[in-house]
């Protein structure tokens, strides 16, 4: 007899006891063998690519390097700085007299640092006039522009004047040596005292000649007549 897949054989057997043993037997039928497993190729799928560019050198924009003004001079590229400009105040002395100078300075640097200057004006024949030294520019800060100003006394009635301010900047600056700067301006001061002068000698003159004008003696002209 056969259970499932196994086969079971019987024997009997004589026992002592006078029973009948029976003893069974049991073998293992054929295994049937376990399917193959099966095994499935991984796909793998490609995607196309889109190929990169290399990323553009990005380049900061350069700020635009500063110009002198016109009527600026350039102190290696450190200081702009103007021409000079003056006002002649009057004065009823004619030996009195002054001028009010003034220079404009500009810091084009990336530093803080101090000037003096000197001005002073010289006659028609070069004697000197009037003089202020060490007028200070205290700690002019990159960018700023300052203008510094002196009275020069004493210019009175010199009719042509040269006045002059020297720039005594520091001897190094951002690693640039910088050497001092003179600008020159040429006046011309009316001689009020002398054209008055000659004004009221010139009425002088004329009244003096109007007066002996009238003190002359007067002449009449007249006719005798004649007897018939």
């Amino acid at each position: 007899m056969a259970f499932g897949s196994s086969a079971a054989l019987a024997s009997v057997t004589d026992d002592d006891d006078n029973g009948i043993g029976i003893t069974i037997e049991v073998t293992p039928g054929p295994v049937a063998p376990a399917p193959a497993a099966t095994t499935t190729p991984a796909t793998t799928t490609t995607r196309p690519t889109t190929p990169t560019k290399p990323a553009a050198d990005v380049v900061a924009p350069v700020a635009d390097k500063p110009v002198p003004a016109e009527g600026e001079v350039d102190l290696g590229g450190i200081l702009f700085v103007s021409g000079l400009t003056s006002v002649y105040d009057w004065s009823l002395n004619p030996l009195d007299g002054a001028s009010e100078t003034s220079l404009t300075v500009r810091n084009v640097s990336k530093s803080t640092f101090t000037s003096t200057v000197r001005f002073w004006a010289d006659g028609p024949i070069g004697n000197r006039l009037g003089e202020v030294h060490n007028v200070s520019i205290t700690d002019l800060k990159p960018g700023e522009t300052r203008t510094v100003e002196a009275r020069l006394d004493g210019i009175g009635q010199s009719t042509f004047v040269q006045v002059h301010a020297t720039l005594m900047p520091p001897k190094v600056v951002d690693g640039v040596e910088l050497d001092s700067l003179t600008r020159d301006q040429f006046v011309v001061i009316p001689p009020w005292a002398v054209a008055a002068l000659g004004g009221i000698g010139v009425l002088g003159f004329a009244g003096v000649s109007v007066a002996q004008f009238l003190r002359r003696p007067t002449f009449r002209f007249g006719f005798r007549g004649v007897p018939a």
